[in-house]
């Protein structure tokens, strides 16, 4: 005779076990940065809470938690610097860090809390901070503008045979080119004004150093 041992059913259960990814966000020293995280929202009912921790998703909850939310609002950050910029009631609980330090680096974990076991939605972001590449600039230096020079020269009046003085004077105007280099100056006979000479019979061999004070007039002659 056999004896019948008891049979005991279980119902089956319809738990959906969701893994774990990771995503690699790479940020720039002083400018925010945004780590992804979605989940689908079909209906207001579907939005659930949520949590931003530091190193990779535990079991259960966030570990050093810098922020939570209670259905679409945040009703915990550890700083002002951490933000939920997109639109919670549609899924989106991406987290913008504003001006990135090169201690942010490491892993977050972003976690939608399902009900129901091990439903949870679990990723894990590796953000790498990278300072900014250094900016190159161009400097422009203008050559210096030199003035222009103007040169007047008087030579000393020279007497004719009726005692009358014609000084000639001559004229140069030079201009200093915006170089660096000595400039080099040229005079033509266009840049001396052309003396006017009384008409003489013959013109006397006086000394270029005659002076205007030394010459005698008609007046003196007439005391001899």
């Amino acid at each position: 005779m056999h004896q019948r041992l008891p049979t005991f059913l279980f119902p089956c259960s319809s738990l959906t076990a969701h893994t774990t990814s990771k995503t690699v966000v790479r940020g720039v020293i002083g400018q925010p940065v945004q780590l992804p995280c979605f989940y689908q929202v079909t209906r207001h009912t579907d939005i659930s809470d949520m949590c931003w921790g530091r190193g990779p998703c535990p079991n259960s909850k966030c570990n050093n938690k810098i922020l939570h939310t209670t259905g679409n609002r945040v009703t915990f950050r550890k700083s002002q610097r951490y933000n939920l910029q997109g639109y919670i009631s549609y899924g989106d609980v991406s987290l913008t860090i504003g001006k990135v330090k090169a201690e942010d680096a490491g892993t977050y974990c972003c976690r939608i809390e399902i009900l129901g076991w091990f439903n949870d939605i679990k990723k894990n972001i590796q953000l790498e901070v990278v300072r900014a590449p250094p900016v190159k600039t161009t400097t422009t230096r203008k050559a210096p503008v030199s003035p222009r020079h103007f040169r007047k020269t008087t030579f000393a009046p020279q007497a004719t045979s009726d005692h009358q003085t014609t000084a000639k004077t001559a004229v140069v105007t030079t201009t200093i080119p915006k170089i660096t280099a000595p400039p080099t100056f040229a005079v033509t006979a266009n840049d001396v004004f052309p003396e006017t000479m009384g008409t003489t019979s013959g013109l006397p061999d006086f000394s270029t150093s005659f002076q205007a004070d030394d010459m005698m007039t008609e007046d003196d002659d007439m005391f001899c």
